[in-house]
């Protein structure tokens, strides 16, 4: 009795060398995703398969994003520095009233408390950094979509000291045949899984594509 085959259209990870390939819907092998996206086995192209594994492309802008996206996103480079420069900020805000109107000698403790709390704020979460989450975001809210592919996937090491991501993405995606190369940080664990020849979607901003964010954000 012959087996009939199962086709599938989602892509995996082999689990013996961790690369990422796709069942063809042509032969039913798992087969490696290659530049051309045509079956090593049989010849068949991917084309269709790659699509419905990209998923649903990104609604029209502007996109709705839950807190929890805009935090994945927007979130300061030390966490436990820029909630301890809130604090100082929130003890000299206390103190300065208390020595403005009653103790004198409270004014420069408050003094002390407030550039103490600047001071944490500004060096955990650089205005650099604060640009560049603002571009993300902007992509997300506002960005066109473009078919893209993940080409590298890289763990930090110390996830504390970058923003807590766990992964950085790099992808790549064409706008007016011009080749755009993008990199969004990740707090999410599930992007551990993600390998380099992964069709993705990405969001990028029409007047600088350079801006750009994968699609969706996450949970």
């Amino acid at each position: 009795m012959r087996r009939a085959r199962i086709f599938l259209d989602a892509p995996y990870l082999s689990p013996e060398s961790g690369e990422f390939r796709i069942v063809c819907p042509g032969c039913g092998h798992a087969v490696t995703v290659g530049a051309e996206a045509h079956c090593m086995k049989c010849g068949a192209s991917l084309e269709a398969a790659l699509s419905a594994a990209r998923g649903p492309p990104p609604p029209l802008p502007p996109r709705r994003l839950t807190r929890a996206q805009r935090a994945a996103v927007s979130r300061p480079k030390l966490h436990k520095h820029y909630v301890l420069g809130t604090l100082a900020l929130w003890a000299g805000g206390m103190l300065l009233p208390v020595g403005l109107f009653f103790l004198r000698p409270l004014l420069l403790q408050s003094a002390i408390f407030i550039g103490m709390g600047l001071l944490f704020r500004r060096t955990s979460w650089p205005v650099s950094l604060r640009r560049e989450q603002q571009r993300q975001l902007k992509a997300l809210v506002w960005g066109l979509p473009a078919a893209a592919e993940i080409t590298r996937v890289e763990r930090q090491v110390a996830p504390t000291l970058h923003a807590g991501r766990l992964v950085q993405l790099d992808y790549v995606f064409t706008v007016h045949g011009q080749r755009v190369e993008g990199r969004m940080p990740s707090p999410h664990a599930s992007d551990l899984l993600r390998r380099p020849g992964e069709r993705v979607w990405a969001v990028y901003v029409a007047e600088d594509p350079g801006a750009s964010a994968l699609w969706p954000p996450g949970p």
